[in-house]
């Protein structure tokens, strides 16, 4: 072999024994980012993990907060000690009120202050013997929610002050021993830890202040980790408001409204209150025999009754011992009653001394105005979720519906979903929107079929929205219910004293110079009522000795079909012999299909307390809830 060749070899040897090791740093370099991203991904799995769980406890949260808020929202609807956890008045600390007690918002709100009756502590004892949380809501100082958020007033000295209402912690623990004992495991422990009730949302409207509900119930839930050790601490929390009202009812005046014409050939079975027609009206002939006589009237003025020289107590005192049909009843057409001989606003005018078969009651060509359900309002407020709160949706063309809409629910009929149940029920329209006005023969209408209802067995309570082209009834029973008739008839000369019958249809005995003394307890509440007394307790009932003006009349039990409002904005035929108790209002016009159906007006729907204690009924709602906070 030449030198050359060797050398060759040589260096080629050498340039081998160069490389050595640099796959070990190709390794290690490979394993270190390799690593580095297997760390990187951890991190960013650990971020995720954590992200969850704080997206976890905030979510158990905000579900504790809104169920705190609506048991809150129940007590308003059950404030007696059969309502679901309702706290005593020593689980409440009313001493934080702070509020404008002079409807001044240029001065400083003041604290409240016990027996003061400038600045009450709200349902002071002094002043309301109303039950805390129960009604009036609004009216006098200390029966109105009127404080602020906590530490919202601009003093200092009030940062922990403000709500009308905070429940205490010792009632919060009850609350959250019973409903959240082990939620969401027993490490990881979601509990309310605040509940304050004050004003609602205050909104000036032109020149007016103007509350936008009844109050605000506001609570705070959080999410504890170690609950109940040292290591104790809290890793999320929400807060929730719902703004409470009543319902919204807008005040039904009489037994029955049609917001067009009306149709009563057969007996005109209507009672208690004010029935009108925006319309014409085709009363029966037979006008002493089929249509109630009422009290004496004003000339041409359906809200005033006689005065001048004879008044409604001379009236009253110079008919005493007489008995009259029904001393509420009066009719109010906006066109002209069939069976008027002219065109006078009161077709049959009083004439003293009168007689009991007196239709001065009777008012024609006079300006009616008809309730508006507003469509939107009353589905949202069916949809709500509450309890005792159904929405349906229709089926097809036909008349049954589904509830909440839902596939997988079963069609059931009108009378199927009302009957024996309590509550707001919304019936919806064939497409799910506001119903277009047009008349019910119309092929345009979006109002579902007839709905068809045979009375026998039927009974329900509450209030119903009903979008159907017709509503009749056949045949009818009802359901046994307590009925309160109106309270006594006065002006400023005075009242007219009656003996109450304990049945409906029956008549009224004026008793203008000795006292009616009467009791009746009602078996659903257990309450005692009645006339002509000066103790009206449970423990005592006691005959004042002479008449004493009854803001309710004696209550007495019926067989009721509907106890509460009735509003269709289709047709209504009153037919069969169906009672309806409340108030029975209908968009496009009532006919008599035959029968003895009656209706009596729950006078309740005007003096501010429907639902009435008993009915088992829903007395707010929420009109508006913030979650998202």
């Amino acid at each position: 072999m030449s030198t050359m060749d060797r050398r060759m070899e040589r260096r080629m040897a050498a340039g081998g024994r160069g490389e050595e090791g640099s796959a070990l740093i190709l390794a290690t370099l490979v394993t270190v980012i390799l690593s580095l991203l297997g760390l990187s991904y951890l991190m960013m799995a650990q971020t995720e993990n954590t992200i969850a769980e704080n997206e976890r406890n905030s979510a158990a949260a905000l579900y504790v907060a809104e169920a705190g808020a609506r048991l809150a929202v129940a007590w308003f609807n059950d404030p007696t000690s059969t309502g679901y956890m309702v706290p005593a008045v020593a689980n409440l600390d009313r001493m934080k009120r702070i509020f404008d007690h002079d409807n001044n918002g240029a001065t400083a709100r003041v604290l409240g202050a016990s027996a003061n009756a400038a600045q009450p502590l709200y349902k002071d004892a002094a002043f309301t013997a109303s039950p805390v949380l129960d009604r009036p809501y609004r009216a006098a100082l200390a029966d109105t929610f009127l404080g602020i958020e906590t530490g919202t007033d601009p003093d200092p000295s009030f940062a922990d002050k403000g709500p009308d209402l905070i429940v205490s912690a010792a009632h919060l623990t009850t609350i959250n021993d019973t409903l959240f004992p082990n939620y969401p495991s027993p490490f990881l422990r979601a509990r309310i830890t605040r509940i304050e009730v004050y004003a609602p949302p205050i909104v000036t409207i032109g020149a007016n202040a103007t509350r936008m509900g009844v109050a605000t119930v506001k609570v705070t839930a959080g999410v504890f980790i170690y609950p109940g050790t040292a290591n104790e601490r809290q890793v999320a929390t929400r807060i929730v408001k719902a703004v409470v009202n009543e319902i919204p009812v807008p005040g039904p005046v009489g037994p029955l409204q049609s917001c067009s014409m009306l149709g009563f050939n057969g007996e005109f079975e209507i009672n208690w209150g004010a029935a009108t027609a925006i319309g014409n009206a085709d009363l029966p002939s037979n006008m002493d025999g089929k249509v109630d006589s009422g009290l004496p009237y004003a000339l041409n003025d359906p809200f005033t009754y006689i005065n001048g020289a004879n008044t409604l107590a001379t009236w009253a005192t110079n008919h005493n011992t007489q008995t009259i049909e029904d001393p509420w009843l009066r009719f109010v057409a906006g066109g002209t009653i069939d069976e008027a001989t002219n065109t006078n606003p009161q077709p049959w005018d009083f004439t003293w001394p009168g007689t009991l078969n007196d239709h001065s009651n009777l008012f024609q060509n006079t300006v009616v105005n008809c309730p508006t359900f507003d469509y939107s309002l009353w589905k949202s407020v069916a949809q709500s979720g509450m309890k005792s709160h159904y929405y349906y949706a229709p089926v097809g063309t036909g008349a049954t519906f589904r509830l909440d809409g839902n596939p997988s629910a079963t069609a059931v009929s009108f009378q199927t979903a009302t009957t024996g149940r309590s509550g707001i029920f919304f019936f919806d329209t064939k497409d799910q929107l506001q119903p277009n006005g047009l008349p019910i023969a119309n092929p345009g209408s979006n109002l579902t079929d007839d709905v068809d209802v045979n009375g026998a067995g039927w009974g329900t309570q509450g209030f119903i929205y009903l979008n159907a082209k017709n509503f009749g009834t056949t045949g009818g029973t009802g359901v046994t219910r307590t009925v309160f008739p109106p309270g006594e008839p006065s002006d400023g000369s005075g009242f007219v004293n009656f003996v109450y019958p304990t049945t409906l249809g029956g008549g009224f005995a004026i008793r203008q110079t000795a006292s009616s003394f009467q009791t009746f307890q009602d078996p659903v509440t257990g309450d005692w009522h009645c006339t002509d007394a000066s103790i009206c307790t449970s423990a005592s009932r006691l005959d004042a000795g002479v008449p004493v003006k009854d803001n309710y009349g004696l209550p007495f039990q019926a067989s009721i079909a509907v106890d509460g409002v009735m509003f269709t904005s289709g047709h209504f035929t009153a037919q069969g012999n169906a009672i309806y108790f409340g108030s029975v209002v209908a968009e496009q016009g009532v006919d008599h299909g035959g029968g003895t159906p009656g209706f009596y007006f729950d006078e309740s729907l005007i003096k501010g307390n429907w639902p009435r204690k008993g009915m088992n009924l829903p007395r707010v709602v929420v009109s508006s809830w913030q979650t998202d906070l």
